[in-house]
């Protein structure tokens, strides 16, 4: 198949011949040709004249942004003769990229509007988070350990759980919930049960 372009890039039809065979004599397959035209083995959508090899292309997602063809995503960007794709954590200052850490949380998210990190968890998904970090140790055998190391260990630990689960029965009632850390008062593990913890997760 073979397509013809004119001299403004406007497609006029396509022909059914071999590209190779037509590109020998175009007026023999195409009376109308001029030498002006162009044709092409591929149809193009938004084509435009390489400027290298003088042929017909399809426009680079930059060339269509910049001919007014290609709407930018919300995480692209102009950036440097081309479209930038950000990775959440980024953003364009003063023609430079700019990378910030994500934050530490629950349910951290990129705002892309304001370029910072925000915490978008509820209160119920802190309590759960925090709940389920510390569940695999409740069983027997863990218990038994953390009395071994001090028994006053086992009693926060089993105070702690016991008050992570009433928070998340009563969060759960609620039919409004909150965002954020600040909404709630979470019972704060010590040094020695968060170390325990730790240990415990690399066994």
């Amino acid at each position: 198949m073979t397509h013809i372009y004119d001299n403004n890039l406007k497609f006029l039809l396509t022909l059914n011949y071999e590209y190779e065979d037509f590109i020998k004599n175009p007026q023999k397959f195409y009376p109308e040709w001029q030498a002006s035209y162009y044709a092409t083995q591929e149809k193009y959508e938004h084509p435009i004249v390489d400027q290298e090899t003088n042929s017909l292309r399809e426009m680079s997602k930059y060339e269509k942004f910049k001919a007014g063809l290609y709407e930018l995503a919300y995480n692209e960007v102009e950036y440097k003769n081309d479209i930038l794709v950000l990775e959440a954590g980024q953003y364009i200052k003063d023609n430079e990229l700019v990378t910030i850490p994500k934050l530490e949380g629950v349910r951290v998210e990129w705002d892309w509007n304001t370029h910072t990190w925000e915490d978008k968890a509820s209160n119920l998904e802190i309590v759960q988070s925090q709940y389920s970090e510390y569940e695999g140790m409740d069983t027997p055998s863990t218990l038994e350990e953390m009395k071994q190391q001090d028994p006053a260990l086992a009693t926060e630990y089993l105070n702690m759980m016991i008050e992570l689960r009433g928070l998340i029965y009563t969060l759960s009632a609620s039919e409004a919930q909150s965002v954020g850390y600040a909404a709630i008062q979470l019972p704060t593990p010590s040094k020695a049960l968060k170390e325990f913890k730790d240990r415990f997760k690399r066994v």
